[in-house]
C-alpha cells in the first residue's frame, strides 16, 4: 500500500534514529490492537461516556475544514446535487428497464424477485461503506463504489438471461450504495445539526426535475432503441455528472495534506503504529542500516506489505467484513424465496423453496454470535444500539420503507396494463412521490432550522402517510377496469401526499438519528439506518411480490371466467403482460377482466400498508426529541461552543476523545404523554 509524503518524509526522519531492537520483544498483537483503535472507534465498557476518534473521522473533519467560506459549501452541494440528479434519473430508468427485461425472458414475474436482490444487497453493504469510509477515506471509497456501480450497469445491459441480470443487480446494488452513503456522510460531515435536514435538498431536489423527463427518456429509447441500450446509457453519463464532486473533494483532500494538522496526525497514526509493532521498527531498522539501493528496495517492500498486511486485517475485523456478509446471507435467504413461491403453480413445498428459509433460520443465531462474542468490533457498539433514540429511527426506517415499498413494487404494470397508462404517464405517476418530497424538503428544513425540533414534524408525517395509504386502498383497490382516468388521478394524488409524509417520517429521522450520538459513531448509525430503510424496501417487495405471485395468477383465471374469457389466455396476461395489451385494448373483455384482478391484488397490498402505519406510530414515539445546534453533533458544543469556524474546525479534528450517546433531550411529546397517562415525569438523563 502507498505511503503519504509525510509518512515517508517522517520515515526518512527516523532513519537517522538507532533503533532499539529490544524493543521487538513487544507482540505484534499489540500492533493490531493500537491500529484498530485508529481506525475504529473503541468504546471502553466500563466508563462509555467518552470513546477515541478514530483517525478516520478526524480526517475527515480536517477535509471538511478547508471550506472555509459559504461560496465553497455552496460549489461543494451543488456537485453532489450534480451527481444525485444523474443518479436518481439512471435509478429510475433502470426500474422501468427491469420490468421489459424480465419480460424479455418470460420472467416477468420475477421483477420483484430481482429488485428484492438489489435491495437485499444494498442493505448489508451499507454498514461497511460507512465502515471502510472512516478508516480509508471518504473519496477512496466513493471511487471504489462507483466503479462497482458501473459494472453491474455494463453486466445488466448485457445479459442474456434472468441469472445474469440477478448479477448485475447485485454489483449495480452494491455500488449506488455506497455512492448515496458517501454523499450522505460528506454532507452530514459539511453541515451543522440545525442545517442537516435543509442540506439534505442537494439530495432530494433532484427529484424535481426527474418525475417530469424520466418517462420521456424512457419512452424515446423504448420507441428507438431498447432496454438494454436504455441501461449501457448510464455507464457513460453518470460518471460524467459525478466527475465535478470527485474533483472538489480531491481539491479538499489535496489542501488538507498541505495543513500542519494533517502532518500532526500522520505522526500521531505512524507513532502509534511504530509503538505497537515490533516487525514494523525491524524493518525500518533494516532500512536505516541499509548501504545498498537494492537492500533499502527490499526493507521497504517488506515495510509496505506489512501496512498492506494490516490494512487487510482491518477490514477482516475493524470494518466487520464477515458480519456484513453473513448479514446478506442471511436477508437473501429469508426475503428471496418468498417472491419465488408463487406465481402459476405454488411451490412452497419444494426444497427450492424450504432449503434457504430453513438455512436462513439458522444462520440467525450464527450472526448474533459472531457479532456479540467473536468479533472485535460489532456493526454498532451496544452501548449505541440500546438508546431509544437509535434503535427507534432503526425501526422507523424498517416500517418507513416497507409503507412505500407496498404499493409502489408494480405500480408501472398497474397503470399501463390496469389503468390504460401511456409508457410515459406510468413511468411519470410513481414518482411524483419523491417530486413532492424534494419539494417538501426545503420547506420543512428552513422550519426545523427555526425552530430546532424535528420529532413533531415526524410524527406529523405518520399522520399524513395514514392518508396516503387510505387513497390507495380506494383508488388502487376499486378499479373498475373501464373508467381509468379517474383512477389514475386518484392513484396520482395519492402518490403526491405520501411523498410529504416521506420527507417527515424518513429523510428527518436521518437528522434526529445523527442527533443522538457523536461524529465517531454518525457514519455507522447513519449506514445501520440505510441498511433497515433497504431492508424495509426489501421486505415491502418481498410482501408484494409474495402477494402478486401468490394471488395473481388465479386472480386473472377467476376474473376470465366471470367474465366469459377463454382462461387460456391468463397465462399470457401473467408472464408478458405488456405483449398481451397489444392485443388486448382497453375496452376489450380480456383486458377488463386483467384490470380487474390487478384491483383485487392491489387491494391488499395497500391494505397492509396501511396496517403498518401503526407500529410505525409507536417507534416515532420513542425517539429522542435534541435540540438542533450550529455544530456538526452535540459533543462538540462542549469542546468549543456553537459558534464554530475553520480554526475551530481543526481543533476538533485534532481531539482525541468525544461524548458517545447524549440523552439529555427535553422531549416535549413525550412528556406531554406522560402528563396525560398521569406517568411520573422521568429525570434527564446525563450524557453518556
Amino acid at each position: 500500500m502507498s505511503q503519504s509524503p509525510h509518512e515517508i518524509a517522517f520515515i526518512k526522519s527516523d532513519m537517522s534514529k538507532p533503533v532499539d531492537h529490544s524493543s521487538t520483544r513487544i507482540s505484534d498483537t499489540k500492533a493490531e490492537e493500537d491500529e484498530s483503535q485508529l481506525t475504529s472507534p473503541s468504546l471502553n465498557e466500563k466508563d462509555s461516556k467518552v470513546a477515541f476518534k478514530s483517525f478516520g473521522v478526524r480526517k475527515a473533519e480536517l477535509v471538511i475544514a478547508q471550506m472555509v467560506s459559504p461560496y465553497h459549501k455552496a460549489i461543494f452541494y451543488v456537485t453532489v446535487f450534480l451527481g444525485m440528479l444523474s443518479l436518481v434519473f439512471e435509478q429510475q430508468c433502470l426500474g422501468v428497464f427491469v420490468g421489459y427485461a424480465t419480460n424479455s425472458y418470460k420472467q416477468h414475474s420475477l421483477m420483484s424477485t430481482i429488485t428484492t436482490i438489489g435491495q437485499v444487497a444494498m442493505g448489508a453493504c451499507a454498514p461497511f461503506f460507512a465502515r471502510a469510509a472512516d478508516v480509508f477515506g471518504r473519496l477512496e471509497i466513493f471511487v471504489i463504489a462507483f466503479i462497482l456501480k458501473t459494472i453491474g450497469t455494463v453486466v445488466q445491459s448485457q445479459a442474456v438471461d434472468i441469472q445474469k441480470y440477478a448479477a448485475g443487480t447485485v454489483f449495480y446494488g452494491v455500488g449506488s450504495t455506497g455512492v448515496v452513503t458517501m454523499w450522505q456522510l460528506c454532507i452530514a460531515d459539511a453541515s451543522t445539526l440545525r442545517w442537516r435536514f435543509m442540506s439534505l435538498t442537494s439530495l432530494c431536489a433532484t427529484s424535481i426535475i426527474t418525475p417530469w423527463t424520466v418517462g420521456e427518456i424512457t419512452s424515446r429509447i423504448l420507441k428507438t432503441r431498447s432496454w438494454r441500450f436504455g441501461i449501457a446509457l448510464w455507464a457513460y453519463v453518470t460518471p460524467l455528472a459525478c466527475l465535478p464532486f470527485a474533483l472538489v473533494y480531491f481539491h479538499l483532500v489535496w489542501k488538507t495534506y498541505q495543513t500542519d494538522a494533517w502532518k500532526q496526525l500522520s505522526r500521531e497514526k505512524k507513532t502509534a503504529f511504530l509503538d505497537g509493532s515490533a516487525t514494523a521498527r525491524r524493518y525500518l531498522g533494516e532500512l536505516s542500516a541499509a548501504t545498498s539501493r537494492l537492500e533499502k528496495l527490499k526493507a521497504r517492500i517488506k515495510y509496505i506489505l506489512l501496512r498492506v498486511m494490516k490494512k487487510s486485517i482491518i477490514v477482516l475485523w475493524d470494518i466487520d467484513f464477515i458480519g456484513c456478509l453473513l448479514l446478506a446471507v442471511t436477508l437473501g435467504l429469508f426475503l428471496v424465496p418468498f417472491t419465488l413461491a408463487g406465481g402459476v403453480s405454488s411451490k412452497w413445498s419444494q426444497a427450492s423453496t424450504i432449503v434457504p428459509l430453513v438455512v436462513g433460520f439458522v444462520s440467525i443465531p450464527i450472526f448474533v454470535l459472531w457479532e456479540t462474542k467473536l468479533t472485535k468490533t460489532p456493526l454498532l457498539a451496544w452501548e449505541v444500539m440500546k438508546d431509544r433514540g437509535v434503535w427507534g429511527a432503526f425501526m422507523i426506517g424498517l416500517f418507513a420503507f416497507n409503507i412505500t415499498t407496498l404499493p409502489n413494487s408494480y405500480s408501472y404494470p398497474v397503470l399501463l396494463v390496469g389503468m390504460n397508462a401511456s409508457e410515459t404517464v406510468a413511468t411519470r405517476t410513481p414518482s411524483l412521490s419523491i417530486f413532492t418530497e424534494g419539494i417538501a424538503v426545503p420547506i420543512i428544513g428552513l422550519i426545523v432550522f427555526k425552530l430546532r425540533r424535528s420529532k413533531a414534524f415526524i410524527l406529523l408525517g405518520d399522520f399524513i402517510m395514514f392518508i396516503a395509504t387510505g387513497l390507495f386502498v380506494h383508488f388502487r383497490g376499486s378499479n373498475d377496469g373501464s373508467n381509468a382516468k379517474y383512477y389514475r388521478d386518484g392513484v396520482a394524488a395519492a402518490f403526491c401526499v405520501s411523498g410529504i409524509a416521506q420527507a417527515m417520517f424518513y429523510r428527518l429521522t436521518t437528522t434526529s438519528l445523527q442527533a443522538t450520538t457523536n461524529h465517531e459513531y454518525m457514519a455507522p448509525v447513519t449506514a445501520i439506518f440505510t441498511t433497515f430503510v433497504t431492508v424495509g424496501g426489501a421486505m415491502g417487495r418481498c410482501i408484494s411480490g409474495a402477494i402478486w405471485t401468490q394471488k395473481m395468477y388465479g386472480a386473472i383465471v377467476d376474473n376470465m371466467a366471470k367474465s366469459g374469457v377463454d382462461t387460456t389466455l391468463a397465462m399470457s396476461a401473467y408472464a408478458t403482460p405488456y405483449e398481451f395489451i397489444k392485443e388486448h385494448p382497453w375496452g376489450s373483455d380480456p383486458r377488463r377482466a386483467v384490470s380487474l384482478a390487478y384491483a383485487s391484488v392491489q387491494k391488499k397490498l395497500s391494505i397492509t400498508a396501511l396496517c403498518f402505519c401503526v407500529p410505525l406510530l409507536l417507534c416515532i414515539l420513542v425517539l429522542r426529541d435534541h435540540r438542533l445546534t450550529d455544530t456538526q453533533n452535540l459533543a462538540d458544543v462542549k469542546e468549543v461552543g456553537e459558534n464554530v469556524d475553520p480554526e475551530k474546525n481543526v481543533q476538533l479534528a485534532l481531539s482525541k476523545k468525544s461524548q458517545v450517546i447524549f440523552k439529555d433531550d427535553d422531549d416535549h411529546i413525550l412528556n406531554f404523554i406522560r402528563k396525560v397517562l398521569r406517568l411520573p415525569k422521568k429525570q434527564p438523563h446525563s450524557a453518556m
